[in-house]
């Protein structure tokens, strides 16, 4: 070639494709065992409605992007049977996995999830690289994307059909997007800030805190123009700034086929009614918003839906009352360090150490005005989203849950390289050597969802660290499939597990799995049971303040296998807290699936729950319920007050708030059972 900028172009951008493609690669490599997550059967089954049919009533808790992706992956062979009406989160979830698993070859449908979602990520860290690039320059392009190549976190969720990425990658393109807009306000950087804005709200409630972050620099950019043409200046800047939100509201209405309902016909048949789902909220001003947005079309219903759930579930918590950090169980909120440990447990230190020294580099660095605001972009937006994380009372959800910060950890990391580069060579061998060191002590790593590093005792030990999902979320069962098949299966022995999966998988598989209780009349109080049985490693610990000790649980068991972060053990066990677990679910599905009833045989199956775990609010609140319904005022008052007694474990305060608030009606002389709604078990959410 001719001409020089054309050549760098074309290399630069080959650079950025390779790098990409070894992203996809080693996130092949470390994934290669993984089977679904417990979350992803719905978020297929619901693209493929929303693909199929235009009714996005299924999976309301996430906006639509990603499932867009997946639906538009599936081939026309993928069964999608007419959707029933559904009551509850339970009734939807246990719905869509039988689709997955009993009607559709679950296999097949996961490998087309794999090549759509890598392909959608690619796309993304791609236009990141080619943003990164015009902003800081090719040497910090070129780093960042090689820190989220090797980073175990992002290869682990590189092919699953979760919004957590999709939300990280997005918000960090916005961010990159609004650097270059604020630096001269041209109409195309303009137009790409609103439409990476649209995608951002399309992918997750969440995010709505790190919009907050870059709105708050857009503003200041908006101010800044008084600086240098006084009010006119900054009077055309917010118009342009006004049209970005245009823009991003628009693409969002996109999203969902411009239709404000959850069904073309007009209809919302949710799980749960519109008005129930924002009725459950605590927090006045989220109510009285959501109510506000709904009645004026603001946003789709579903969005708005999903919003009130995220709020319900993650902000006002779902009555999460413990919450364990680098080992200790702390109790009531969360301590402040949490989301910082769960950081630092989980990227490679030797990633950790070059994004610190990005940051200490950066005022010796030469960074394009573009670079500057892209930055501070990307800084105010972790930053809101850590807070927000900060604030909630949820940490279950782990890493995956501050994607976004994590993926903004690489442009620091992008600016030592870019100040690298501006120097002799042997400051480019010194930056590249921590990407070396963490490519060689993690590409080994045959499971990079449970990856944690040295300070957490590495992947191995660091359920002793921690207990949150960045361990597991289900994936383990091909493996657990395989064992049975080489092992158990010979033995004609049943297959019982503590380990969260998806039993249609079980089902579908044909193998001897037995829940510890099948049905509300079940009397082995004892919890006596034998045979082969799944174990997470965390339940390995014992956990005074919920009276579990291992050592009783697994007494007469003998440890046969350990596959990651599950282990398979043998022999006769007698678990009553077991069977205590397996009872709670099965009155949820005779109460919320099949119609309930029989509210004296309910009442004593919950009484043997809380006997067995006194700490138990939705077993409380659901016998509370039953013995209202029977007319038992007294019962229901005692029922209520069972885990506000058990101080070990603290309610969480929302929760107890309604707790004290349903006895104090009770109390009430005037009060009858029957003038009582029934209390909302927030562990549905």
């Amino acid at each position: 070639m001719n001409n020089p900028g054309l050549t760098a172009a074309v290399w630069g951008t080959a650079l950025l494709l390779v790098l990409v493609a070894l992203a996809v690669g080693r996130s092949a490599l470390g994934t290669q065992r993984d089977g679904f997550t417990v979350d992803e059967p719905w978020h297929v089954v619901a693209g493929v409605s929303y693909r199929r049919d235009g009714d996005f009533r299924l999976n309301p808790e996430h906006p639509p992007l990603m499932k867009w992706v997946v639906g538009a992956a599936q081939g026309g062979d993928f069964v999608l049977p007419p959707l029933p009406a559904l009551s509850e989160k339970g009734h939807e979830r246990n719905w869509v996995e039988e689709v997955m698993f009993l009607r559709n070859d679950a296999a097949a449908a996961q490998q087309a999830t794999r090549i759509g979602m890598w392909s959608f990520h690619a796309a993304l860290l791609l236009a990141l690289g080619l943003l990164a690039w015009r902003a800081f320059g090719l040497a910090a392009a070129a780093g960042m994307l090689a820190f989220l190549a090797i980073e175990p976190t992002i290869a682990a969720h590189l092919p699953v059909a979760m919004t957590d990425l999709p939300l990280a990658l997005t918000l960090a393109v916005a961010s990159l997007c609004t650097g270059l807009m604020l630096e001269r306000w041209r109409w195309p950087w303009v137009v790409s800030t609103g439409l990476a804005l649209g995608l951002v709200l399309g992918s997750k409630h969440s995010a709505l805190a790190g919009l907050a972050g870059l709105g708050a620099v857009m503003l200041a950019g908006v101010f800044a123009g008084v600086r240098k043409g006084g009010a006119r200046e900054a009077a055309r800047r917010a118009g342009k700034l006004l049209l970005a939100a245009v823009l991003a509201w628009g693409t969002l209405w996109a999203l969902y086929g411009g239709q404000f309902h959850a069904s073309p016909d007009g209809g919302d048949p949710f799980n749960r009614a519109m008005a129930d789902k924002v009725g459950d909220l605590q927090m006045p001003a989220w109510r009285e918003g959501i109510t506000l947005a709904d009645r004026f079309r603001v946003l789709p219903r579903p969005y708005l839906w999903g919003l009130a759930d995220t709020v319900r579930a993650g902000v006002e918590g779902r009555g999460q009352a413990t919450h364990v950090v680098w080992g200790v169980n702390h109790k009531g909120s969360p301590p402040w360090f949490t989301w910082p440990g769960i950081l630092v447990a989980k990227v490679p230190l030797a990633l950790l150490a070059l994004s610190l020294a990005g940051l200490l580099a950066l005022p010796w660095t030469r960074v394009p005005m573009a670079g500057r605001w892209a930055l501070g972009a990307a800084l105010a937006m972790s930053a809101l989203h850590l807070v927000a994380l900060m604030s909630s009372q949820g940490t279950y959800g782990g890493v995956r849950h501050a994607l976004p910060v994590l993926v903004v950890l690489a442009l620091p990391a992008g600016i030592l390289f870019a100040f690298a580069w501006q120097r002799r060579p042997v400051w480019r061998v010194a930056a590249a050597l921590p990407l070396l060191a963490a490519a060689a002590t993690t590409l080994g790593e045959p499971r990079v969802w449970e990856y944690h590093n040295e300070l957490a005792g590495g992947s191995a030990d660091a359920y002793r660290m921690f207990a949150n999902e960045g361990l597991d979320l289900g994936q383990r069962w091909p493996e657990i499939h395989d064992f049975y098949q080489r092992e158990i299966a010979p033995t004609g022995l049943p297959l019982y597990t503590a380990y969260w999966f998806m039993e249609e998988q079980a089902i579908a598989a044909g193998i001897n799995y037995r829940r510890r209780v099948e049905t509300i009349d079940d009397d082995n109080v004892a919890g006596v049971y034998e045979g082969y049985f799944v174990y997470g490693m965390g339940d390995t610990l014992p956990m005074p303040e919920y009276d579990w000790d291992p050592e009783e649980v697994l007494r007469g068991l003998e440890p046969v296998e350990r596959l990651g972060y599950v282990t398979v053990y043998k022999g006769r066990q007698v678990n009553p807290k077991g069977r205590a677990e397996s009872v709670y679910l099965r009155v949820l599905e005779h109460l919320y699936e099949k119609g309930g009833g029989r509210d004296e045989v309910v009442s004593r199956r919950l009484r043997e729950v809380l006997d067995q775990a006194p700490y138990h609010v939705g077993a409380a609140i659901e016998l509370g319920n039953a013995r209202l319904r029977l007319g038992d005022k007294d019962g229901a008052r005692a029922a209520y007050a069972v885990p506000l007694s058990y101080a070990k474990v603290p309610v969480e305060p929302l929760v107890k708030a309604q707790l004290e608030q349903r006895i104090a009606e009770l109390e009430a002389t005037h009060t009858q059972a029957s003038d009582l709604p029934p209390m909302r078990n927030p562990w549905m959410e």
